[in-house]
């Protein structure tokens, strides 16, 4: 589980003994652990939680109790995506589902740099053990996270591709970003956590207005190049549904008219997933205008 500053709750010991067990234990015994000992205590003291029972109130129309409800069944559908996460640390396969492949596959045979935008929906990172590519991925993730989780990630990586570079601390590289994209590679990110509350794009999810990052935005405008949107949704039998989805816009308009329709497709994509998966909003942060 990640904290409301986006760090992992943890530690070395406890990361290795968990993926010790997913070895040997079946995931579903931890699934009903913590779906009765650990996320009844979570939606007490998470802010995170709160938060999701005003989404669903006031964003989705529920009602108070339906809205609990809701609540208590997505953080149980988050806690099973960490588990997810930490089983492929330990080498379980998923089976895994995908929808615009072809065009994925489009851009990968292209020397030119694309952008890659994930949300905090689903599991979009178990593409990344699963879905072996001919670019170099550069996936932006937050410099604070614990090196035990970056690690473990990185070694589960390795095999795929995909190197992680640290934004949103002292220890950034965003230099490692543009010669990434000077390459030709791929810049996978998040656009639905900001860092700077100064560097942000407005648009709507469910007729609301929401705040978003600016960066991965003005990546993509400054260089005049293609943007996807990739989100792994997790299936009642347990599997995954891969989605990728073209976020086209004008690029003979002004940049910062670019951006508002790179997010303005970006967030109709988040509102079609949320459609099909309403109990997959995993994000935990307020990015909500009002």
């Amino acid at each position: 589980m990640k904290g409301k500053d986006g760090i992992s709750y943890g530690n070395a010991w406890m990361y290795r003994t968990l993926i010790a067990l997913l070895r040997v234990v079946p995931i579903k015994v931890f699934y009903v652990f913590m779906a009765v000992c650990v996320i009844p205590v979570t939606m007490v003291f998470s802010p995170g939680a709160r938060l999701t029972i005003r989404y669903f109130r006031e964003k989705r129309g529920y009602g108070k109790w339906q809205s609990i409800r809701a609540t208590y069944k997505n953080h149980c559908l988050f806690g099973q995506t960490v588990i997810d996460k930490f089983a492929m640390y330990a080498g379980h396969q998923f089976t895994i589902h995908y929808n615009g492949l072809e065009f994925y596959q489009q851009l990968l045979d292209r020397p030119e740099a694309f952008i890659q935008l994930s949300a905090h929906i689903g599991c979009s990172e178990i593409l990344g053990y699963s879905l072996h590519v001919n670019k170099q991925c550069n996936v932006l993730v937050y410099g604070g996270e614990k090196q035990s989780l970056m690690h473990y990630r990185q070694a589960s990586f390795g095999h795929s591709n995909i190197r992680m570079i640290p934004v949103g601390t002292e220890n950034s590289h965003s230099e490692d970003i543009v010669e990434a994209l000077d390459r030709g590679e791929i810049v996978s990110a998040f656009a639905d956590r900001f860092m700077n509350p100064n560097k942000l794009v407005v648009s709507t999810i469910h007729g609301f207005e929401v705040n978003l990052a600016k960066g991965p935005f003005s990546l993509a405008t400054t260089r005049g190049i293609d943007v996807i949107m990739a989100s792994a949704m997790k299936e009642k039998d347990g599997s995954y549904t891969a989605w990728f989805t073209p976020l086209p816009y004008d690029r003979t308009l002004p940049k910062s008219e670019q951006r508002q329709q790179i997010a303005k497709a970006y967030t109709t994509e988040i509102e079609r997933m949320l459609e099909k998966y309403p109990l997959q909003w995993f994000n935990y942060s307020n990015l909500w205008k009002d």
